[in-house]
């Protein structure tokens, strides 16, 4: 069940859970489907797991690509476009292939965030393809929901009497690919200003990485309590080329591990944990 509290805020319930069962959610940020580098064999190995361990997917903006469009300085036509793209109303044929694409995975989809490719095209094109899918997916019975650019999900557990829940601040992305830190120096400028997030999401730059710091808070009655954040900073599903031309070859970009991220609680025993594996 997927409870909209603002527009960015959301609580997601789950089915109650078993005693030392995974509770998985799949995390995929970059995943630029309708490009022609998009890995989509990884993409569908994932998304098929995700089915069979009963995950929930939450996807953190630029699932669409959209480079394709007309007045897009970033546009690669002709040898950069798929075939099947190739079109008058090229965003109506991309988003409908988008909805197809999903429709078997309809039921654990849960919130659509959006990045800086979407958000190009509502600016210079005026539409928004993020909600076109979204409401495509919607009118399918998907739970789907369109989220921003940034926000928080609050995942909920329930166990016998027990509720837990875990809060989430994802942000897509922005700033430089930072090819030395590789963005690890914003985990500590993110834990000051989001000090309520168990779990910390980001994209964009195409780094791929896993970093868990302890916290530790005290309460008002004297007891201090600690927990683990776990930063997670998504790949992409975009694959490079050969170094023979192109934007990433001339930015000197090298390429990046795929993939995403599950994260997942488990109730051991009177104890809730999280933690982290890489969907590879």
């Amino acid at each position: 069940m997927i409870t909209q509290h603002t527009r960015t805020h959301y609580t997601i319930t789950t089915p109650e859970v078993e005693a030392q069962e995974k509770q998985y959610v799949l995390v995929l940020s970059d995943v630029h489907y309708d490009s022609r580098s998009c890995d989509r064999q990884m993409l569908t190995k994932h998304l098929n797991q995700a089915l069979e361990r009963k995950a929930k997917v939450f996807l953190n903006g630029d699932f669409l690509d959209l480079m394709g469009g007309k007045y897009d300085p970033r546009n690669t036509l002709p040898g950069g476009l798929r075939p099947e793209y190739r079109g008058q109303d090229y965003f109506d044929i991309v988003t409908h292939d988008a909805i197809k694409f999903l429709e078997p995975y309809k039921d654990i989809l849960t919130i659509y965030a959006q990045g800086n490719h979407e958000t190009n095209v509502r600016k210079r094109q005026h539409t928004d393809l993020s909600k076109r899918v979204v409401e495509g997916l919607q009118a399918l019975g998907s739970p789907i929901q369109l989220g921003g650019y940034s926000g928080y999900v609050r995942w909920q557990y329930l166990y016998r009497t027990e509720v837990k829940s875990y809060m989430m601040h994802y942000h897509h992305g922005y700033g430089g690919n930072a090819p030395r830190s590789k963005g690890v120096l914003h985990a500590d400028i993110d834990s000051a200003k989001f000090p309520d997030a168990d779990l910390i999401v980001r994209g964009h730059d195409h780094n791929k990485w896993h970093l868990p710091i302890t916290t530790e808070r005290i309460s008002s009655k004297m007891k201090v309590r600690r927990s683990t954040v776990h930063h997670l900073r998504c790949g992409s599903y975009k694959k490079l080329g050969d170094g023979y031309s192109g934007w990433e070859v001339e930015k000197g970009f090298a390429q990046p591990r795929l993939g995403g991220w599950w994260w997942y609680c488990i109730k051991e025993g009177k104890k809730w944990n999280t933690g982290v594996e890489e969907a590879h």
